[in-house]
């Protein structure tokens, strides 16, 4: 799960909405909301096109690119994306229903199946300061899942475990996905047809799983 940053503000004139609100925000109405593609596609920009933790690629890079802006208004009218608006910690929809800082887009069955209203532990929020995939996380590039890297406390361990789990990042059906993604990247590589970095340019999702699986894949080489 990739650390993104949400500082770039395009959708300037939701944002200064936003912070118009009093303590409590209007009602959450999803996409009947005037901004709710301006927050969508903003956020999608952030998170270059794909699932904010799985990585599965969600946009193609020409809705979000940043000529779609004007004025501080996205400008296209019903873009094509196939993920879904997520509240991070879903307790503060209610009253802070559009508040930036709590908002992603993931892919639909994972919003809307799997992590749900489950409680979240900040600890593995993508956007946090403090949140560093490379070291919280490791991968295993055989079976191409996630997991805690053995190196942190005890403590530490089963809550990042634990949020692993809830934001689906190694839900069976991306984890197949993602494992057929860099097998054919890898086996392109070991037969000589590409190169990592020619194939890191071309790579649209799964961006962590690719950059660990390159660079334990590369440590056995020169070893």
């Amino acid at each position: 799960m990739q650390k993104i940053d949400k500082t770039l503000l395009l959708s300037s004139e939701y944002k200064q909405w936003e912070e118009s609100m009093s303590e409590t925000h209007s009602p959450y109405n999803s996409s009947n909301n005037k901004y709710y593609y301006d927050v969508v596609m903003n956020l999608l920009r952030c998170q270059r096109g794909v699932c904010a933790y799985t990585e599965i690629m969600l946009c193609d890079e020409k809705y979000y690119h940043l000529d779609c802006w004007k004025n501080g208004k996205y400008q296209i009218n019903k873009p094509a994306f196939i993920g879904a608006l997520d509240h991070f910690d879903s307790s503060l929809k209610k009253d802070k229903g559009w508040l930036w800082d709590n908002l992603f887009i993931v892919q639909k069955d994972i919003n809307d199946k799997y992590k749900r209203n489950k409680p979240v532990d900040n600890i593995l929020k993508p956007d946090s300061a403090s949140y560093s995939p490379y070291v919280l996380l490791d991968y295993n590039e055989q079976e191409h899942i996630f997991f805690v890297n053995t190196y942190l406390d005890e403590s530490l361990r089963q809550r990042i475990d634990d949020m692993i789990d809830t934001l689906g990042i190694n839900h069976p059906s991306i984890a197949k996905i993602r494992k057929s993604h860099l097998r054919r990247i890898i086996e392109k590589i070991q037969f000589g047809i590409g190169s990592w970095q020619q194939e890191e340019s071309n790579n649209e999702q799964f961006f962590t799983a690719f950059a660990m699986c390159r660079e334990k894949l590369q440590t056995q080489e020169n070893q």
